[in-house]
């Protein structure tokens, strides 16, 4: 999700308003969704190359603020200083390689600013994030589980948080090796969020990032845990990249029909499908301010490198070279800066799609802007979903995309 690097197997894997301090339960327990009021969340970068200011927080665009990232540490705590170390199997036997994504401790001060600043925010401590490490072995005995249910209830308290959120990306599959997992992940997942609803108490938020590909179906057990939980929140985004052997929308809201592989990728079919599962209103969309670059693509017919190959060498490989931003990810005030029609640049727009693209004749930049997220704030609107949250908040400091988010569902 979040923190994204590009990789080629990554094809595979895609493979609120303010709301009452006191979440209601129905009588048949479930938890009540976001209702009318429609949640606009923000992920805010808490570590040490992020930086920004009280004064940065626009908090009155905002019904949420999650802080990025808590990790689990090898007591199977929740910490903001150590993480869950990965010793064996799989391909990367090192340490949690994102170690540097942790909170610092400098961000508590100005939370309590914000949070004094704007008391209609909740703010919520997101734990996990791409790559990290613990969430198998934590969840795997009633012990671990309530080692780290009750560090949460302690962390939550000292910190005046309003809740939780689980950013465990790839439970039961573990990404194909990257982080360790196990098949008892989908069970033990739900009793981790029994466990947790039950420590916190109804007056806390609960969520969890979905990933957008069907296998996640398999992984978790929705019918089980949606009802206990305040929402669900969709990684619609990098849902196409570097990895593949042409140039796609990453984050489109449709997919266009030219498009050279249909694999159901983007916002309204993975919409689709999660409502077969889960209410409207505890379906939140996940939209991203960074654009994604595919380097050495075709023109094709029309000049854009739109569903373009990549170029390939004298050998007939393809020429990607996919590492020149991390992640290959461009955060959009920099694209706003240097890309977006400028240095050779053209911006062009997909009204099937309701996606923008940036091309130069060589480079590809699949992007949200402020129209594609007004089409994706108004389909919001429409299918009267939950709300919308996006990652992150520094790279559109200026609160130009957020502006957008916030007229239309405020």
């Amino acid at each position: 999700m979040k923190g994204s690097r590009t990789k080629r197997w990554l094809a595979l894997v895609l493979s609120v308003m303010m709301v009452l301090s006191v979440t209601p339960v129905f009588a048949d327990g479930q938890v009540k969704g976001s209702g009318e009021n429609k949640k606009v969340i923000t992920y805010l970068p808490c570590w040490g190359s992020k930086q920004w200011k009280v004064e940065d927080i626009q908090g009155d665009k905002l019904t949420h603020v999650y802080l990025s990232f808590a990790r689990i540490n090898n007591n199977f705590e929740i910490s903001d200083t150590e993480v869950r170390i990965h010793t064996e199997g799989g391909d990367y036997p090192m340490p949690d390689i994102i170690s540097s994504e942790m909170i610092i401790a400098e961000t508590w001060d100005k939370v309590a600013k914000l949070q004094k600043k704007y008391p209609h925010l909740k703010f919520i401590i997101a734990v996990g994030g791409w790559e990290a490490e613990g969430f198998s072995d934590m969840v795997a005995n009633a012990a671990n589980r309530e080692v780290f249910v009750d560090s949460v209830v302690d962390y939550v308290k000292k910190h005046n948080l309003d809740g939780v959120d689980l950013d465990w990306e790839f439970p039961v599959n573990g990404a194909w090796g990257v982080i360790k997992s196990r098949p008892e992940d989908k069970e033990n997942f739900t009793e981790l969020i029994k466990l947790l609803r039950k420590k916190l108490g109804t007056n806390k938020e609960i969520s969890f990032c979905a990933n957008v590909s069907t296998w996640f179906f398999d992984a978790v057990e929705l019918d089980k845990l949606v009802p206990i939980v305040n929402s669900v929140n969709l990684m619609t985004y990098d849902m196409r990249g570097a990895w593949e052997e042409s140039a796609f929308h990453s984050a489109g809201l449709y997919r266009n029909p030219e498009e050279p592989q249909d694999w159901g990728l983007s916002v309204s079919e993975t919409v689709d499908r999660y409502l077969e599962h889960v209410p409207a209103d505890k379906l939140i969309v996940g939209v991203p301010t960074y654009g994604k670059e595919y380097r050495n693509i075709e023109p094709g017919p029309n000049g854009d490198g739109l569903f373009q190959p990549f170029i390939k060498d004298e050998d007939g490989n393809m020429t990607t070279d996919k590492f020149t931003w991390r992640g290959s990810s461009i955060p959009y005030e920099y694209l706003n800066k240097y890309y977006i029609d400028k240095n050779g640049f053209t911006r062009y727009w997909d009204d099937v799609a309701k996606a923008p693209y940036l091309y130069d004749g060589q480079t590809f930049i699949s992007y949200d802007d402020k129209d594609s997220i007004r089409a994706k704030s108004e389909y919001i609107k429409e299918k009267d979903l939950g709300g919308i949250m996006y990652w992150e908040y520094v790279n559109d400091i200026n609160g130009e995309l957020l502006s957008v988010m916030s007229e239309v569902l405020r």
